[in-house]
């Protein structure tokens, strides 16, 4: 009787760490920890000082660690035992045995080989002991020195469980297969009895029923070692086994016994080629025998070719069918059932290729091909970007949850190109919009949170759903860098209560954006309170708006929202004329004083230490002094603005904590370094010169920017009235330190619909929980580079962005490379933005995005998401109007829609050479030219003299910023609706979601605006109620409460709520009902950036008010660009001409 040696028991917890446990302590970044990105040059000095250390362990942080242990050739744990389903008749011969003679393959069996599993020339005596049959093996006992018997060819991996034919995973009835298809082979069970047809098997392949149990009789064995192996098995096997990689997946979760290391890792495949096959063909057209099969829909409940991670998925076997005993120390893990691979198809021939480059039968919804003519299809624009399709087993647990949500992050090419050649070839944009600090959605689910932080040793790459365990799921091996990792023992067991715990529930697991929890060897100091100072224009600029009153009474409404939840917020007011006003509070002291400094050559603070003003304890002498905001500056008549030295005040009163400043400014700054000179705007405006109004007139605010930046210091800067302030100057500010721009050229304190606007956005913005003191690290796969940023940010480093204050919702893209050939399946990208709190808590939020790569062009164009396409290219194009002129920016913009349509039409369509009448793009690219128009058309390109600068670069910081979704629409393309036909159910609140109905989008045409309708046009900022000059008197009545339209007001209005909030409309009063319910649907679609002001604009109305409105229907003609299908024939003419 053999004698097996028991398991080996679990690995003792190392309370020192090692390298990739937890508990090693991070220190600052090191070079190589991500690829270096090639970014544009920079004028100001970007390095970094030791303050920011812990910053630094944000997303790339090469943590201290211990001595690893030394990667040998070590000794399988089960040396001794039989090999799992390979039990032959007798007893297991002793190790050292030479091997028998070889016994040559009967003639009958190699002829019924295929021609995929014919034995190759061998030449070493393990490859040739690999190539015997499996009677020959059999009868051989074990080489010496090996802990197992090789496996015979044909047979799967021991770790890795056979899948049932197709059919069967489909859920079809019957165990035979149709009369005109080929009988699918048995599935070997290898000593087990076989399993039902139907479902998975429910032994875990790799599992004997006991380890050291005696192996059954042959009678009872389905497939044994000792038993003749049909050919159409071996080959069907042999397959399969290529098809899985050697991997440990939760359906396949148990110890295994392997062979010496070297000759294990030179025989697995490290990556799956079938599955890239089949991603990369397009579909045959025209009926074949075998055609690929699009992926079903996860609603029908049917399984498509490929794994759409959050599609409907196989049931997942109870835990009592795992049978066997388990590693110790580590629980029964759930066996989720693996996705099984595509069947194998041939090529396509010549034929099949034509017909899908024609793209004629085509009954797949992903390859359809849109003609550009007519109107755009509106609706297309709300709907979802391409799925993406992974290969099967593309992570570690099927979960819904594993594909990045598109508000979080979002890619131009939903299939990437393996090569630089071919990205290239389909002109198509490659780059990332990504908005790492997202705020929750009504009905999203809250991101997970995560206490334990396991990254790679070699790249800090998070774990992630898309890593791989192998070793018996002791190691997981990197999805960037394929380096294999020690698992932490947290992951199965619990030391705190001492109990097992199942590692396939773990959040970082199952979703792609999660939030760790940073130790405190992610810190330097203590985590800083929320700290803001405001410097607020007392000018007389300013009084005659009123804006410090207003200012003052918002801040006031505004302190229970600010974030304190330990108390520890503080605040500062600066006031800002000729001279510097500071303002001292004691604690518990309802009496504020004022301390006026007018000597401005050495800046220098009155009280260095009572100007920074607890929120809790001196919250009654802050209200009074706010409350005093407008009657203590209503007579003053000084005519300067000392801005720069505010600034430089308040960046001493920071110095050393950190935190924000609010610049609210309504003049010009005219008093000291940072002194701007008035420029003459009015006769450059539609000028080449007008690019000159958009950049800096010097670099002082520019470079304080990038000192307050080290330092932790943020910027909003917030412009009221219309005096000339060089917005463009100061905006510095806010740009390269991650802060917003807000302007208000409307302003007046007279005027209520204004300062609700203010108060509202100002409020909201105050009360945002923003994430301070924070870094942000983009990592990708190999072979991919970032070349470029947008956005709001300091550039620290080639591939690090410093944010001192992100703010919710804020958007930054970036622009990337092929350096080298993908051979991987898949790629990966992973955003790291490490954080503080407004709670005062040390945060990393990790969000991973996994994108299929693809050879095939047609692939390539169908999988482009056009919304990210837009975004990405409107913020390079404002980028490049400030960089070099706003003429360049446009005929960028055009110029690459023009290179997109015109390579699809070279590289995929029928008429690759000749003329052609109406051009043909992919359906996921249709709305692509009117996107592009829509963005000519926009304030921040539009051509023409009647836009202020200020205006314009408030426009730019706001593409810059926004997300994909709220930039593109309602942002760029505006939406419309008929008021006057709504359909019943619009403005009311769905009885299952709760979120409110909104009535069908029309197209943006003058042509729709019909003489007796009423129509709502919303851009997020404003809004435009259109009355035709036939108007229904009791839609009026019923919407304004002003029967006669003659009575109905132009202009500016504050849109009246009869219902005071109620849940039903008031009596006669159903259209005001459902019209402010969809204006507050729409408010909460742009996450209440916004607070829009509703405009009358009626037919026979103010045309400066139709004019307004009019410039946002981007489908008709106007003196900046031409109609949507003049543009169409320009593309047509200068594609058939080839002059692109």
């Amino acid at each position: 009787m053999n004698s097996h040696p028991p398991p080996p028991p679990p690995p003792p917890q190392n309370p020192q760490g090692g390298p990739g446990r937890m508990g090693t302590p991070p220190v600052g970044f090191g070079p190589g920890s991500s690829p270096l990105a090639q970014v544009r040059p920079q004028p100001i000095s970007r390095t970094s000082t030791p303050s920011n250390a812990a910053s630094h362990s944000a997303a790339g942080v090469s943590p201290a660690h211990s001595d690893s242990t030394a990667a040998g050739v070590t000794r399988s744990p089960f040396a001794g035992q039989p090999a799992p389903f390979q039990q032959s008749p007798g007893p297991v011969p002793p190790q050292g045995t030479p091997p028998g003679p070889r016994t040559p393959r009967p003639q009958q069996q190699q002829q019924q080989m295929s021609p995929m599993n014919t034995a190759p020339r061998v030449t070493s005596p393990l490859a040739r002991t690999a190539a015997l049959s499996p009677s020959q093996i059999a009868g051989t006992p074990p080489m010496a020195g090996f802990a197992t018997p090789l496996r015979p060819m044909g047979y799967p991996p021991q770790n890795t469980p056979p899948a049932p034919p197709q059919q069967y995973q489909q859920g079809q009835q019957g165990n035979w297969p149709p009369h005109n298809q080929q009988m699918p082979p048995p599935q070997p069970n290898y000593g087990q009895p076989m399993a039902p047809p139907q479902g998975y098997p429910q032994q875990v392949a790799g599992l004997p029923p006991s380890l050291g149990s005696p192996p059954p009789p042959a009678s009872q064995a389905g497939v044994g070692v000792g038993a003749p192996v049909p050919a159409p098995l071996q080959a069907t096997a042999s397959a399969r086994r290529r098809h899985y990689p050697d991997q440990v997946t939760p359906a396949a979760y148990q110890p295994q016994q392997m062979a010496p290391p070297q000759q294990q890792h030179q025989q697995q495949q490290k990556y799956p080629q079938q599955p890239v096959q089949q991603f990369g063909q397009v579909p045959q057209f025209g009926g074949g025998a075998q055609q690929q099969q699009p992926v079903a829909d996860p609603a029908s409940g049917q399984s498509g070719g490929f794994f759409v991670p959050g599609a409907a998925q196989a049931p997942v076997p109870p835990a009592s069918a795992v049978q066997g005993n388990m590693v110790p120390g580590y629980p029964t893990p759930p066996m989720p059932q693996a996705p099984a691979y595509p069947p194998q198809q041939p090529q396509m021939d010549a034929v099949s290729q034509q017909f899908s480059n024609m793209a004629l039968g085509s009954n797949s919804q992903e390859y359809q091909i849109a003609l550009l003519s007519g109107k755009p299809v509106m609706a297309a624009l709300d709907e979802q970007p391409p799925v993406i399709k992974l290969p099967p087993n593309a992570t570690c647990v099927p979960s819904p949850n594993a594909v990045c949500p598109p508000q979080h992050k979002r890619s131009t090419l939903n299939a990437v190109p393996k090569t630089d050649k071919l990205l290239k070839k389909t002109k198509l944009p490659f780059g990332l919009v990504i908005t790492p600090f997202k705020t929750q959605d009504p009905g999203e689910e809250p991101i997970p949170i995560v206490p334990e932080i396991v990254r790679c040793r070699r790249c800090r790459t998070y774990i992630n759903p898309f890593v791989q365990f192998v070793e018996g799921g002791r190691r997981w091996k990197c999805n960037m860098c394929s380096l294999s990792n020690d698992v932490p023992l947290q992951f199965d067991y619990d030391s705190a209560t001492q109990t097992q715990k199942n590692r396939w529930i773990r959040p970082d697991l199952n979703y792609s954006v999660v939030e760790f929890i940073a130790p405190l060897e992610y810190m330097v100091r203590p985590p800083m309170p929320p700290v803001y100072v405001f410097i607020i224009d007392v000018s007389y600029a300013s009084v005659q708006l009123g804006a410090p009153g207003v200012i003052g009474k918002t801040i006031l409404s505004a302190l229970d929202r600010i974030p304190n939840v330990d108390n520890r917020a503080k605040v500062a007011f600066i006031a800002v004329d000729s001279s510097l006003h500071f303002f001292q509070v004691r604690p518990n002291s309802t009496e504020p004083q004022q301390l006026v400094v007018s000597d401005l050559e050495e800046i220098f603070l009155p009280s260095p230490t009572d100007l920074l003003l607890n929120l809790h304890e001196c919250r009654e002498g802050i209200e009074c002094l706010l409350s005093r905001m407008e009657s203590m500056f209503k007579s003053n008549h000084s005519v300067g603005n000392a801005l720069s030295p505010a600034i430089q005040a308040a960046q001493k009163m920071l110095g050393t904590l950190g935190g924000k400043i609010v610049v609210l400014q309504a003049s010009l700054p005219t008093i000291g370094e940072g002194k701007i000179e008035p420029r003459p705007e009015g006769k450059d405006l539609g000028t080449p010169r007008e690019s000159e109004l958009l950049r800096p007139q010097n670099n002082w605010y520019k470079s304080l920017a990038a000192d307050c930046s080290r330092i932790q210091i943020a910027f909003d800067t917030v412009f009221i009235g219309q005096q000339p302030m060089d917005v463009a100057t100061v905006s510095c500010l806010a740009h390269y330190t991650g802060g917003s721009v807000f302007h208000y050229p409307s302003f007046m304190a007279t005027r209520k619909p204004e300062v609700e606007r203010f108060t509202h956005e100002f409020s909201n913005h105050l009360a945002a929980h923003v994430g301070l003191e924070a870094v942000l690290r983009i990592r990708a796969s190999k072979g991919l580079r970032m070349a470029s940023y947008y956005g709001n940010f300091f550039l620290r480093s080639l591939d690090l962005l410093a944010l001192p204050n992100v703010t919710p919702n804020h958007s930054y893209a970036v622009d990337i490379e092929i350096d080298e050939t993908i051979t991987t399946p898949m790629v990966y990208f992973q955003t790291a933005l490490l954080h503080t709190s407004s709670s005062g808590e040390r945060r990393i939020r990790v969000s991973t995005l996994a994108l299929p790569t693809t050879e095939n062009i047609h692939t390539v164009f169908h999988h482009a998401d056009q919304i990210a396409i837009a975004s990405l290219m409107s913020k390079k194009a404002v980028d490049r109007a400030v960089e070099a002129k706003l003429e360049d920016a446009r005929d960028a913009l055009q110029y690459k829609t023009l290179e997109i349509i015109g390579a699809f039409k070279t590289e995929c369509t029928q008429s690759s050479s000749g003329a052609t009448t109406q051009l043909q793009i992919p359906r996921a690219l249709q709305l692509l030219p009117f996107l592009t128009l829509a963005s000519l058309k926009h304030t921040s390109l539009r051509s023409g003299n009647n836009i202020p600068p200020a205006l314009r670069v408030a426009s730019i910081n706001n593409i810059l910023t926004l997300p994909a979704e709220q930039g593109v629409q309602p942002y760029t393309v505006a939406r419309l609706y008929s008021l006057h036909d709504l359909p019943p159910q619009a403005g009311y609140a769905d009885e299952n979601t709760g979120i409110i109905e909104l009535p069908p989008r029309l197209g943006l045409s003058a042509d729709i605006l019909s003489p007796y309708g009423i129509f709502l046009l919303h851009n997020g900022c404003d809004s435009f109620l259109w009355i035709g000059r036939d108007a229904n008197p009791a839609l009026c009545k019923s919407l304004l409460d002003v029967q006669d339209v003659r009575m109905i007001p132009n202009g500016v209005i504050a849109f009246p709520d009869f219902s005071n909030g109620a849940d039903s409309p008031a009596q006669g009063f159903e259209l005001n009902f459902q019209v402010n319910g969809i204006m507050r649907r729409l408010n909460q679609l742009c996450h209440d950036l916004w607070k829009p002001v509703t405009y009358i604009c009626k037919e026979d109305g103010d045309p400066m008010l139709r004019m307004a409105m009019t410039q946002w229907l981007s489908e008709d003609m106007d003196t900046s660009a031409p109609s949507y299908q003049q543009f169409l024939n320009q593309l047509r003419d200068k594609i058939n001409r080839g002059n692109f």
